[in-house]
C-alpha cells in the first residue's frame, strides 16, 4: 500500500532531508527508510523496532530527496548503481548534531536508502535501565565487583546485545580504568573509551584488532562479535590469560552459546576456564503506561501456556492507544534477559564437556531464570504483552 503524501512535505526545499530527519526524532525513530515503488517513493520510520509508514512522494520528489541525503553524505548524486555507504554528522538544529550512518542501494525500481539515526542522547544507558530483574541485576553488579571471567552477551540481530555492553563499559568508564574497543561498526562514541572501527580494507579484523588492543596496557577490552576462529580464540586466550573481555555472540539462549563457542573449534577447557557471565536476551516493546488496561488471559493464551507446561501470569494487560503512544499502545522497548553466572559446579561440567541437555538439566534444578520465565514476569507487572513477546518467537527449554 502507498502512503499518502504529506502536503506539509516538499522534497523541493533544499533541506528537506534535515526535516525529514528531525521529524523522524520526533517520533523517536532509530532508522529512516526511502523506498522506491513502480510509480512513487514510501518513507518509512522503525520506531520501537516496527517499521511504519511515514508519508509517500512521487518518484521525481523521491529521487530528489534521495539525492539531497547522497549529497549530505558526500555520495555523488549521479551514483545510482553502485551500493555504497557513508557516515556523517548532520545538523538538525542550532547547536544538535545527530550521526547518521547511509546505506544506498540500487534497486529496480530505483536507488533505496537506508538512514540509520545514531542519537547519542537516547543511548547512555546504564544497568539499571536495561531491564534486569532484581536477581539479574544482582548477578551484573557481582561481575562489575569482581571482573571475574568473560561478560558474553547472546542474541540475535538487533536483540539489543552492543546497548547491554555499552552500559557495562559506562560502568567502568566511571572509574578511572583504561578501556579498549573493537568494533563494526562503532555505534557510539563514548567519552573515556578508546574505540577502534574494524576496516578489513586494511587488514585489521577482529582478531588483529583484539592483538593491537592487548599491547596497549588495557584494563578492560570489548569485542564487538566473535564471528570466526581466529577471533573468538584471541578472545578466550585473552580471558584466560585473565585479561577482562566483553564481547557477544548469535545464540537463542544462554547454554547454546557453549555449543556456539565449540563450533568456532574452541575446547571445553578453554570454554570452561574463559566465561563469567552469559546473557541472553531480547527487545519487547513496552506498554504506554498512559493508556495501558489491565486485562485477563484469553481462553487460547491460557491453553497456550498449559500445553507448553509454563507457569501463566496472574493478570495481563493490554494494548489500548492515545495520542502520547501514537496510537499503537506501545512507548519505548525493553529488554527480557536470561542471565547465567557459570559457578565452580558449572565450570567443572563444562570442563567435563556436558551437553544442552545436560547443562539445562543442571540450571534448572538451580531455580536458573530464562527469558520466558522473566517474559512472564514483565506479562504480568504490565511492562509488556503475552502477544508482544510471542511476536519474538522465543524457543521453549525444552525445544
Amino acid at each position: 500500500m502507498t502512503p499518502t503524501p504529506d502536503s506539509d512535505f516538499s522534497s523541493h526545499h533544499p533541506d528537506a532531508h534535515l526535516k525529514l530527519v528531525r521529524a523522524a526524532l520526533a517520533r523517536r525513530a532509530t532508522d529512516i527508510h526511502l523506498d522506491p515503488l513502480l510509480d512513487a517513493y514510501q518513507v518509512r520510520l522503525r520506531i520501537d523496532g516496527m517499521l511504519v509508514p511515514h508519508l509517500g512522494m512521487s518518484l521525481e520528489d523521491g529521487h530528489r530527496l534521495v539525492n539531497q541525503f547522497k549529497t549530505a553524505a558526500g555520495i555523488e548524486p549521479g551514483t545510482a548503481f553502485t551500493p555504497l555507504g557513508s557516515r556523517r554528522k548532520l545538523e538538525v538544529a542550532e547547536d544538535r548534531l545527530i550521526d547518521c550512518r547511509i546505506t544506498l542501494a540500487p534497486c529496480l525500481s530505483g536507488p533505496k536508502l537506508a538512514i540509520r539515526l545514531l542519537d547519542a542522547s537516547r543511548f547512555e544507558h546504564r544497568v539499571t535501565s536495561l531491564g534486569l530483574s532484581e536477581k539479574g541485576l544482582e548477578r551484573f553488579r557481582h561481575w562489575l565487583h569482581t571482573l571475574n571471567g568473560m561478560f558474553l552477551v547472546t542474541g540475535p540481530t538487533a536483540s539489543g546485545k552492543t546497548t547491554t555492553l555499552y552500559a557495562l563499559l559506562h560502568e567502568l568508564a566511571s572509574e578511572n580504568r583504561h578501556i579498549v574497543s573493537i568494533e563494526d561498526p562503532v555505534e557510539y562514541e563514548i567519552d573515556g573509551i578508546n574505540q577502534i572501527q574494524v576496516d578489513h580494507r586494511h587488514g585489521l579484523d577482529f582478531a588483529e584488532g583484539l592483538r593491537t588492543i592487548l599491547r596497549l596496557d588495557p584494563d578492560h577490552a570489548m569485542v564487538g562479535e566473535l564471528r570466526e576462529p581466529e577471533s573468538a580464540h584471541a578472545a578466550i586466550s585473552a580471558a584466560v590469560a585473565g585479561h577482562v573481555i566483553l564481547t557477544t555472540l548469535h545464540a537463542r539462549d544462554a547454554v547454546s552459546a557453549v555449543t556456539a563457542l565449540r563450533n568456532l573449534d574452541l575446547a571445553d577447557h578453554q570454554i570452561a576456564s574463559a566465561l563469567g557471565v552469559v546473557v541472553n536476551q531480547r527487545l519487547v516493546r513496552t506498554l504506554c503506561e498512559k493508556c495501558r488496561e489491565e486485562s485477563e488471559l484469553s481462553p487460547g493464551e491460557r491453553q497456550w501456556f498449559e500445553r507448553e507446561r509454563l507457569n501463566p501470569p496472574s493478570k495481563t494487560w493490554r494494548a489500548v492507544g492515545c495520542p502520547d503512544c501514537d496510537e499503537t499502545g506501545y512507548f519505548g522497548r525493553t529488554g527480557l534477559f536470561e542471565v547465567w553466572h557459570v559457578d565452580q559446579a558449572d565450570y567443572e561440567m563444562l570442563l567435563a564437556g556436558a551437553d544442552e541437555d545436560t547443562l539445562r538439566d543442571h540450571l534448572d534444578a538451580e531455580g536458573h531464570s530464562g527469558l520466558w520465565q522473566d517474559a512472564v514476569a514483565k506479562i504480568e507487572s504490565g511492562v509488556t504483552t503475552f502477544s508482544e513477546v510471542q511476536r519474538l518467537g522465543l524457543s521453549l527449554p525444552w525445544e
